[in-house]
């Protein structure tokens, strides 16, 4: 008569637990495996949701257009909302390094310089104060506009808007104070920074007019990549300029760097697959062979079950049933100990939990199907002992 399932795993399990140890690191290749793929996923997920969060940030439509070789004049901004409608937010920049003074405090600090619409296109939000009025613009006023981090370090317990600064010995009256906007996940601070008018770093700082950056937004997303061409052929026509020549304008845009995590994030997704592909086979080979080994010290016990009325298909299932009690085993075991892990990686790095089902049900089932494929042959073997031959089996 043959056994239940319900006794064939409590023979299974009894059988493990005779060797904790061995049970344990014939598990292990199926542990890193399924662990690898829960919190490589996880962290790769995080991460592209995080940088897309960010960019977002700083607007998803943005462009930059940029030229060493060429800078740029007003005549160019002027032609670009001439020609390109497409086009919402436009503002030249610069940036220089300065030395920054107030009271007792002198640090190295960037000063960019650039127009209302750096605001808006990056969703910048002040915290105090008010962005730069046109005429202060128009009349090159030596006004700024200050991120929180500096704020921090210069002003921890005051107001700073109507407080004066030195910014390379010249005197500039804060305005306003943005809100924070966070660190970059490469660490760099993205409050770190001083804002003026353009027209105001151009002749009151560095004494040069012309920009090498021209920052601007569509309306959508979905005008970007036709706003880029619209820009080279507007260069072209205004400064009849070979094919050639072209290369040197550089144009980017946020869109391409979602694209770009996108597809990093693609590739993190495949090597995940490749290390768990690896493990799991790894942990494959152990079950099996600890299987073998464990069909031949029980090669006695096996005659003797046969001997009591145990057919073919029970011990089969016995065997196949310790194989996937131990993959499962495995299973489970990584994907708590990826889970934890994944947890403790984005409260360390401040980064969304995005925990994949899809990841959890598919390194699961991947570790039972290896056990039971990885089981089969041993537990094959023993089904086919002579029960005989295997009772005078010492």
């Amino acid at each position: 008569m043959s056994m239940s399932y319900q006794n064939l795993s409590i023979v299974a399990i009894r059988a493990l637990q005779r060797n904790k140890m061995r049970t344990f690191l014939t598990c292990l290749g199926i542990i890193i495996g399924v662990f690898s793929v829960i919190l490589l996923i996880g962290v790769s997920n995080s991460m592209r949701v995080a940088v897309r969060e960010k960019i977002q940030s700083f607007g998803s439509s943005a462009i930059m257009l940029m030229s060493f070789k060429k800078p740029f004049n007003d005549s160019d901004l002027t032609d670009i909302r001439k020609n390109i409608p497409d086009v919402q937010y436009l503002t030249p920049m610069n940036n220089w390094e300065f030395l920054v003074k107030y009271k007792n405090k002198n640090l190295n600090r960037q000063v960019y310089g650039v127009n209302n619409d750096y605001f808006r296109m990056g969703n910048w939000e002040l915290e105090s104060g008010s962005l730069f009025a046109e005429e202060e613009i128009r009349a090159y006023d030596k006004v700024v506009i200050i991120g929180s981090s500096i704020k921090k370090t210069f002003f921890e317990y005051e107001e700073p808007v109507g407080k004066v600064i030195l910014i390379n010995r010249i005197p500039f009256r804060i305005v306003g104070c943005l809100k924070e906007k966070g660190m970059s996940l490469g660490g760099r601070d993205f409050d770190d920074f001083i804002v003026c008018p353009y027209t105001t770093l151009a002749n009151k700082l560095i004494g040069i007019k012309n920009f090498v950056i021209i920052n601007m937004a569509t309306y959508s997303e979905s005008q970007v990549d036709d706003v880029k061409q619209e820009l080279l052929m507007l260069l072209q026509r205004k400064y009849n300029l070979q094919p050639e020549q072209l290369q040197e304008y550089k144009i980017s845009s946020s869109k391409e760097v979602i694209q770009k995590t996108e597809e990093i994030s693609g590739y993190i997704s495949l090597a995940t697959v490749a290390i768990a592909f690896i493990s799991l086979v790894v942990g494959g080979i152990g079950i099996m062979n600890i299987m073998l080994a464990s069909v031949s010290e029980r090669t006695h016990e096996i005659g003797i079950r046969m001997a009591i009325g145990a057919k073919n298909r029970d011990i089969l299932m016995q065997f196949l049933i310790e194989a996937l009690i131990l993959s499962s085993l495995g299973g489970i075991t990584g994907i708590i100990i990826g889970v934890t892990l994944y947890v403790l990686y984005t409260v360390v790095s401040n980064q969304p939990f995005i925990l994949s089902l899809i990841s959890i049900i598919g390194s699961f089932l991947s570790a039972a199907m290896v056990g039971i494929v990885s089981g089969y042959y041993p537990a094959k073997k023993a089904s086919k002992l002579n029960p005989i031959d295997a009772l005078r089996y010492e």
